[in-house]
């Protein structure tokens, strides 16, 4: 990386600094000065050895960014010196500053784990850093360089993911439905909760079923999702509604063979419903109920649910977003999921018709 070709205060002063009363060691010193000046003269804009040391270490980042990594206080570095040594941070802090604004950068960011806070006041001395976000144990800071451009690193977490997932038995009879311990809008919802950090819709929606109610799904297709702004910590909230169809494993069809008063069988008398069990510390109840009896819920004229409508009526007619995974064009990315719109046409049994999938 280019850095400023004249040796800058900082540098004369460590310079200074290095050379004792010593007869001796004044004139080692001044030589390694005459040989680091030779050497740029001979190479330009590179660095001198002496220079560098007044630079904090960097790593190059996206969007023409640098980033400075600082690391916590374990292992050989227990007592905090090296390069972000308290005592030298900010005279070194502003050298890679201007080293950054020398060879173009856009913005600068600064790692700071949290038992190292104390340069968290340095940083902020002597630029105008801002908290960009923090993750565990360490906080994030960012310094936009250019000042003649405004500002256009992007809020950190704008949305939050969630899921649902709408869950009926292979006859399409009922519907699986849960009640929170806290915070019911209307007597029953399906399973939802938050997507995790690198987390698929599909295995989150199945995910949050098996934690709510102990039972196991399979990912079938998105019905939709909707948008709310200012909610949890502000942030905005994007809320994905996912089929996902019933898995029945061993466990279950031997439970049924067993249950002499057939508790897990319908009114038709030979499916299988297993029983579910409710989340604890999370949810008061979970069961099985009558889809008539929910769809009513549903479209209750005073007391309904209008997002849940949209909803039903993509099943009714047999409308979903289907799920591919494809190659990115960007070069190193890992794949995409793409969700795109098709129609599905559910045979008597609540099963797919792959025939009549859109291509």
């Amino acid at each position: 990386m280019p850095f400023h070709r004249t040796t800058s205060p900082v540098t004369r002063r460590w310079l200074s600094a290095s050379s004792g009363s010593d007869d001796g060691k004044t004139t080692a010193t001044a030589t390694a000065t005459t040989k680091a000046t030779n050497q740029e003269t001979a190479i330009g804009e590179a660095t001198t050895a002496t220079e560098w040391m007044d630079t904090l270490p960097l790593e190059k980042g996206s969007h023409n960014s640098s980033i400075i990594r600082i690391p916590s206080l374990h292992g050989n570095n227990k007592n905090g010196r090296g390069p972000f040594d308290r005592s030298l941070f900010r005279q070194r802090l502003q050298a890679t500053i201007q080293a950054c604004r020398a060879q173009g950068n856009s913005s600068l960011w600064i790692h700071v784990p949290m038992e190292r806070s104390s340069l968290l006041e340095d940083a902020c001395a002597i630029a105008d850093f801002t908290f960009h976000h923090a993750t565990n144990r360490t906080a994030v800071l960012n310094l936009w360089l250019p000042d003649a451009e405004s500002n256009k690193v992007p809020e950190y977490a704008t949305h939050h993911v969630g899921v649902g997932a709408l869950v009926l038995n292979r006859r399409g009879t009922h519907i699986l439905c849960v009640r929170e311990q806290r915070n019911n809008y209307r007597p029953w919802k399906t399973p939802t909760g938050l997507t995790e950090l690198g987390e698929a819709l599909d295995e989150a929606a199945e995910r949050e079923v098996w934690e709510e109610t102990g039972i196991r799904t399979k990912f079938h297709s998105v019905l939709g999702f909707r948008q709310t702004h200012g909610v949890m910590h502000g942030r905005s909230d994007l809320f994905v509604m996912c089929r996902c169809d019933l898995v029945l494993d061993d466990d279950d069809v031997n439970d049924d063979k067993n249950n002499n008063n057939n508790n897990n069988s319908d009114d038709i008398g030979d499916e299988i419903f297993p029983q579910p069990i409710p989340q604890q510390g999370e949810i008061e109840t979970a069961q099985w109920i009558p889809l008539t009896e929910f769809r009513a819920m549903v479209f209750d004229q005073e007391h309904g649910h209008p997002m849940m409508q949209y909803f039903f009526n993509a099943i009714d007619e047999g409308l979903c977003l289907d799920k591919v995974v494809v190659e990115s064009v960007v070069p190193g990315r890992k794949s995409n999921t793409v969700y795109y719109p098709t129609r599905r046409i559910m045979n008597k049994d609540n099963t797919n018709d792959d025939d009549a999938k859109a291509p």
